[in-house]
């Protein structure tokens, strides 16, 4: 016969070999009610077992916005990540394939060790290459310091991930930005989501990319702040009221192509633009800036930014500049302000997610104007179209927030014919997307 003690401790076994199964304290807690509400434990032994909470290192899992799990005292984090885009791409001359293609796949791991360390190491196995891999020391979201394979934050479209932007591609604006680099990171928000900082110092080389010459060894260096006047301006918890600006300074080796930059455009057709560097010195100077706006309210968001790139040697001195305007529309009536952040957007949560129960999911409409000037840059420096202007118009469904289908129609103008004798360019394109 089961005494009142051995009840107790089987009741708290069963329940310890629930929760070793389920990872659910829920679950332990409902069982220990029912059990109590049963007189099966009596009340110091409800208390007892209530107050034993388990080994703090124990991990529980959960899926919340993706698989993850964490210690019982929530120190401790682990976390699968990835995603996978699949495009489809449709043009109007035989210069490029229409074809299905795989944009990106993304597989990582995102962890907190002991509450103030961080990494992320994400491998991109569709093209053999890190895409992150860095230690964060974060005592608190107001400073963060971040080493290693990172983005910086230099503009807010590049500040948003290929998972949330709002088209299949970024603008020809974001071809001019530092984006994922080598180096160190110093950012926060010292007043949440109203005013955010970044400084940063890294090669300057591009993504995985060490430093490329012993000559000229000036490393990059970066700062950033934007500044949501939402508040300010009484707009409301419904507002966004963004503006941001970035620059960044770095004395670079000549590369062995004397490439500087070389775009293509915003339907991944073929290189427009290839900017060079002129005969002379073996180093140069290049420096960057950038100003985004964005204002939102309610289901409505007008986004833009301004980004030049400026080259100078003692036998040149060009500049390039490049922008864009975008307005976009939620037609289910979800608010921007809820996927909002200072360094980027974040993914939409539908009102009504589609299910096998119902929902609509979330649906998006928009329309972007970009355009790429290099008429300031020397003939001899720069071949191919100087003065590119791209319309997008997109349609984007969401039946949940790790899910995306976009379709996009891009025409493309080019003041120097590039794929056709009209100079023109339209393109078709579709995105199926998931990430967890």
């Amino acid at each position: 016969m089961f005494t009142k003690s051995n009840k107790a401790v089987i009741a708290a076994a069963v329940a310890g070999a629930l929760f070793a199964l389920t990872g659910s304290v829920a679950a332990n807690d409902t069982l220990i009610d029912k059990l109590y509400d049963k007189g099966v434990i009596n009340d110091a032994e409800y208390k007892e077992i209530k107050a034993d909470k388990g080994d703090p290192n124990s991990l529980k899992g959960k899926y919340k916005g993706g698989f993850k799990w964490e210690t019982l005292d929530g120190k401790n984090k682990f976390q699968f990540a990835g995603r996978i885009q699949s495009d489809f791409y449709d043009y109007n001359h035989d210069l490029e394939e229409d074809t299905f293609a795989i944009r990106r796949v993304y597989l990582g791991v995102k962890a907190t060790i002991d509450e103030i360390w961080g990494l992320e190491a994400t491998f991109n196995p569709d093209s053999n290459e890190l895409e992150y891999g860095y230690l964060d020391f974060k005592p608190s979201k107001k400073f963060i310091a971040r080493f290693g394979a990172q983005k910086f934050y230099s503009g807010f479209e590049e500040g948003t991930s290929s998972r949330f932007t709002d088209f299949l591609e970024r603008s020809v604006a974001d071809g001019l930005q530092p984006g994922k680099q080598i180096g160190i990171q110093l950012f926060g928000e010292p007043i949440k989501k109203t005013f955010f900082y970044s400084i940063g110092y890294y090669n300057g080389e591009g993504k995985n990319a060490d430093e490329s010459g012993n000559d000229a060894d000036g490393k990059d260096s970066m700062f950033a702040a934007a500044y949501n006047a939402a508040n300010l301006m009484g707009g409301g918890k419904d507002t966004i009221a963004h503006v941001g600006y970035s620059a960044s300074q770095g004395t670079r080796n000549r590369p062995g192509d004397n490439i500087i930059f070389s775009l293509d455009g915003e339907a991944r057709g073929d290189t427009f633009g290839t900017w060079s560097l002129a005969a002379g010195p073996n180093d140069f100077s290049r420096d960057h800036t950038n100003l985004s706006y964005v204002a939102a309210k309610g289901p409505f968001k007008f986004q833009g930014e301004l980004t030049k790139v400026s080259v100078e040697t003692p036998v040149q001195n060009d500049e390039v500049e490049a922008n864009y305007m975008v307005f976009t529309y939620m037609l289910t009536g979800e608010h921007y302000v809820k996927s909002y952040s200072l360094k980027g957007m974040k993914g939409v949560k539908p009102n009504a997610p589609y299910s096998k129960a119902g929902g609509t999911g979330a649906w998006e409409i928009g329309i972007r104007k970009s355009e790429w000037d290099a008429q300031a840059v020397a003939d001899a420096n720069y071949s191919g179209a100087d003065l590119v202007k791209t319309t997008t118009v997109g349609v984007k469904w969401i039946p949940n927030e790790k899910v995306r289908f976009m379709l996009n129609l891009v025409d493309t103008k080019y003041n120097t014919p590039i794929v056709a004798t009209a100079g023109n360019e339209e393109a078709v394109m579709f995105r199926s997307q998931i990430d967890f």
